[in-house]
């Protein structure tokens, strides 16, 4: 029931986000998760990214490290993953796609459920 509730008040987040004059990026990538004993195959697919700050804004919460950049990023059938990108990314309170594809390597994070993901933002990924 949890991860129905997260996943609708993704759905929610990110419909409100698109709708409001808030920043967020959104940027075709390849990503990839860990899985048990390995790194899955890459994944084409649309990421999000949004600042703690617009996550708070978007959900009405204090969820989200406000300094923090994440990444959202949508699965079948209303599944999603909310990634909270480690290290440095320099977006501050609004992400710009500056601060998003100027990165020497992939980007890294875990989601909700602690699982370890890479988001290539790059033409060339390994």
């Amino acid at each position: 029931m949890k991860t129905i509730k997260q996943a609708f008040a993704i759905l929610i987040l990110l419909l409100s986000v698109c709708m409001t004059a808030e920043a967020k990026y959104t940027k075709t990538c390849k990503v990839k998760y860990k899985t048990e004993h390995n790194w899955s195959e890459y994944y084409t697919v649309d990421v999000n990214f949004l600042s703690g700050s617009e996550l708070n804004s978007a959900t009405s919460s204090f969820d989200y490290e406000i300094y923090s950049t994440y990444a959202v990023v949508f699965w079948g059938s209303g599944k999603a993953a909310v990634i909270q990108i480690s290290g440095f990314t320099g977006c501050g309170l609004e992400v710009k796609e500056s601060c998003i594809i100027n990165k020497l390597s992939n980007l890294e994070g875990e989601d909700q459920n602690g699982r370890d993901w890479e988001i290539c933002t790059s033409t060339y990924c390994f």
